[in-house]
């Protein structure tokens, strides 16, 4: 953007991950939080109240037709994210969404396509790209300290409450989409490589029978273009004891050592208040006050507020959705037919 006036944004999805979203805009100096959209009045009420939103929609389609709107974001639930960028793609809005960019591979094809023609900005919200302890692995391995990586673990799974109580969608997604797209796209960041070959299992009956119809965890063997196999695990049946409501931790096995990082489950805030040892989030989401953000889940969102506004590079763009969208569906469909999937020229 060339002229001086702050870029105005349009935020679709009032939850919890919108807020963030408005939290964000409303903070970051040079931009300008135009706009909510939500279903829901309510919510879309609440969001102008707490961030000063100028206008509000209940329709996700007459935000984007609104002329002063400049760019928008999606927090949406993970099933309607490709319908509303494509539209804001069509519609000449840059846009950023929460991920996977679509759960199916002809949504996101169709999302790259047309990003390539409008010439707009589109970044998937790969956040955990700014995780603290997700960059220092990548310049840890970027460096060659622990030489060529050999081999790697991925696990990022969920307590049962968020199928059950956090998410009221849950039966339209899974652990896979919700939190894989995660975790794969941090396997790729880490070691700059991309996967050839998948081999995957899934296991269900548990949630189902407690009225969430999707998986219960899918455990995937990637292989990777630079040698290395992987093997990753996204589970939605955690029990509700545990510290805290996410478990994130990666290893890495190289020719000359080794990182682990542990995102979730850190020590150093603990609390014993009747329910046994709970942790708390210290590095996502921080204290911060007025016109400042705090955490890797703000700074990602104002890292898209930097590409419009400064033109600087996307955190993640449609291409890094792309290749995530074709290894997850590739490991679906290597748990439903037991056989493993090779993915051309890896993804």
């Amino acid at each position: 953007m060339t002229s001086s006036r702050k870029v105005r944004f349009g935020v679709v999805g009032a939850g919890l991950w919108g807020s963030f979203h408005c939290k964000t805009l409303s903070a970051i100096e040079g931009a300008e939080l135009a706009a909510v959209c939500d279903l829901d009045p309510a919510r879309v009420a609440d969001m102008q109240k707490q961030f000063g939103a100028a206008k509000t929609y209940t329709d996700y389609r007459q935000l984007l037709a609104d002329p002063d709107i400049d760019a928008v974001t999606v927090a949406t639930p993970d099933f309607a994210h490709g319908d509303i960028v494509l539209a804001a793609i069509q519609a000449g809005k840059h846009v950023m969404s929460e991920k996977p960019l679509a759960t199916t591979l002809a949504e996101v094809e169709a999302i790259a396509a047309a990003a390539d023609k409008a010439g707009v900005k589109v970044m998937v919200d790969f956040h955990n790209r700014v995780n603290p302890a997700i960059a220092a692995a990548r310049d840890a391995i970027a460096a060659g300290e622990i030489g060529m990586p050999l081999h790697a673990s991925a696990k990022l799974s969920n307590t049962v409450f968020v199928p059950y109580d956090l998410l009221s969608w849950a039966g339209r997604s899974s652990a896979l989409w919700f939190l894989g797209s995660h975790s794969l796209d941090a396997l790729r960041f880490i070691m700059g490589a991309e996967v050839k070959r998948v081999q995957a299992m899934v296991r269900r009956g548990y949630l189902a029978s407690n009225g969430v119809d999707t998986a219960d965890v899918h455990l995937s063997i990637l292989e990777f273009d630079n040698g290395a196999i992987a093997q990753m695990e996204n589970s939605w049946v955690l029990p509700r004891d545990m510290p805290g409501v996410v478990d994130f931790r990666l290893e890495f096995i190289g020719e000359k050592g080794a990182i682990q990082t542990d995102t979730a489950q850190n020590s150093a805030f603990s609390k014993y208040t009747g329910s046994g040892r709970r942790a708390h989030d210290l590095l996502g989401v921080t204290p911060a006050a007025g016109g400042r953000i705090g955490g890797f889940v703000m700074e990602a969102i104002a890292r898209f507020i930097d590409s419009v506004a400064h033109d600087a590079p996307l955190l993640a763009d449609a291409q890094d959705g792309l290749r995530v969208t074709r290894v997850l569906t590739a490991i679906e469909e290597a748990a439903a037919t037991g056989k493993i999937i090779t993915l051309a020229d890896g993804v």
